[in-house]
């Protein structure tokens, strides 16, 4: 999942050696951008400020009143050296400032190439069939036996499918992503001759010469991906997905480039067949959900501890990424587990960035989610991409509520390459955005 610092820290290199032959190659060339910053300002506007707050928690010359207490205190120890900071961890914040600058840079560099259909197209069938490997890798280790994750051994979740990630919740949110791509390109190939013909039955057998003939690698794809979500027993991850494709087909609905008895023809299959899928496999997750609602859970503990913690500093916030560090001081004998994340990251970051840093980070992500919306209304030719931006949007943003998959740099960094092609595809490619 990139968890590891060698693997992120590689992406985040690329990344910037990416952007750097990008601006060179507009230099050299004297070129503009495909899509200029005046098409997206106030979300830029917005992030610069999370960016911006988060260095400064880091920056020892912001007055001494405004650190966090503990500084003070080692300060005294020390015989007050005078040193500290708002970040109760620096080293923490600029890891965790180094992998938003990486999203950021992955989601730019996206929105600049995918201005042109084909590479939409090719962006999203490529993380399609990568979600198709990924699945096929984990049904393998899963029905083997085999207690891996590559060549490391698991440490947890041995009865649950999690592919390449340690958790899996992490991999049911990647999994839905996959499934979203997979789903928005399968029903853009569908829907081309359906609702060209006057009766239903003509309609409905070209959509299965259609699905047998162009889309049957994705129609693998979708079998698969589904299969090994299901075996995640991840109930957040299936209901997060779930939510995502019905946002898929309502916001097609919307378009004016499919039949309205398509789409909904489509989101009773879904209804349909979601439901058909959770009886057939999820027996396991079905218990889960039971347990769920019978049992008291940690979590709700959790979240009130962090309203706590954010009471302390609500707008200077403890440093972004040091949620782990700060949670110590706040934990009680109710909690037997070990928290690094709060599991809702809308909380955990605003305690870790306050109410306005994390505000603003929240405002750019909801900003390009309408954006996408208004493509979806707007646009008469491949409204498919903003539809699949929307849907990927529902499913992190709904599974953040209860989990911290979308700081998992695997499952953000497809989110940000996702995002990009909807946002470069919210425009008319008719003229330069």
């Amino acid at each position: 999942a990139s968890v590891p610092a060698w693997s992120w820290g590689l992406i985040a290199s690329i990344t910037g050696i990416l952007l750097i032959a990008w601006s060179a190659r507009l230099v050299i060339d004297g070129e503009t951008p495909p899509v200029g910053l005046r098409r997206i300002w106030p979300f830029a506007l917005l992030f610069g400020f999370t960016i911006a707050w988060a260095a400064v928690q880091v920056l020892p010359v912001t007055p001494e009143s405004w650190h966090h207490p503990l500084w003070r205190s080692v300060n005294d120890a020390l015989g007050g050296t005078g040193d500290g900071s708002i970040s109760l961890n620096p080293f923490a914040t600029r890891t965790a400032l180094v992998r938003l600058l990486t999203y950021a840079g992955v989601f730019w560099l996206s929105l600049q190439y995918c201005r042109s259909s084909r590479r939409a197209w090719q962006a999203v069938y490529a993380l399609a069939i990568a979600g198709l490997a990924y699945s096929v890798y984990g049904l393998i280790v899963e029905f083997s036996g085999t207690k891996m994750i590559l060549w490391y051994d698991k440490n947890a979740y041995y009865d649950d499918l999690t592919s390449t990630f340690v958790n899996r919740n992490s991999y049911a949110t990647y999994a839905g992503l996959t499934l979203v791509c997979a789903s928005g390109l399968l029903l853009k190939i569908l829907s081309e001759n359906f609702g060209a013909y006057a009766g239903w039955k003509e309609g409905f057998r070209r959509l299965l010469d259609n699905g047998a003939v162009r889309g049957w690698v994705l129609l693998v794809a979708w079998i698969t991906i589904s299969t090994a979500l299901l075996l995640t027993h991840s109930r957040g991850g299936f209901i997060s997905a779930y939510l995502g494709l019905l946002a898929l087909c309502v916001t097609l609905a919307m378009t004016r480039q499919v039949k309205l008895r398509f789409a909904v023809f489509v989101t009773g299959l879904v209804v349909v067949g979601g439901t058909f899928f959770f009886a057939l496999g999820g027996d396991i997750t079905d218990q889960r959900l039971a347990r769920a609602l019978v049992q008291t859970e940690e979590r709700p503990r959790v979240y009130e501890l962090t309203l706590q913690a954010i009471e302390a500093a609500p707008l200077l916030g403890t440093g972004y990424g040091t949620f782990e560090e700060v949670f110590r001081f706040y934990r009680d004998p109710s909690l037997n587990n070990f928290y690094a994340r709060a599991h809702n990251t809308y909380l955990e970051n605003t305690l870790e960035l306050g109410l306005p840093g994390a505000g603003a980070l929240f405002l750019t992500i909801g900003g390009l989610s309408i954006l996408t919306l208004l493509g979806v209304l707007r646009r008469r030719r491949d409204a498919i991409f903003p539809c699949i931006g929307f849907a990927a949007t529902t499913i992190v943003a709904s599974h953040s509520l209860v989990d911290f998959s979308l700081q998992v740099p695997a499952v953000a960094l497809t989110y940000s390459l996702l995002m990009g092609v909807a946002c470069a595809q919210s425009f008319s490619t008719r003229k330069r955005a």
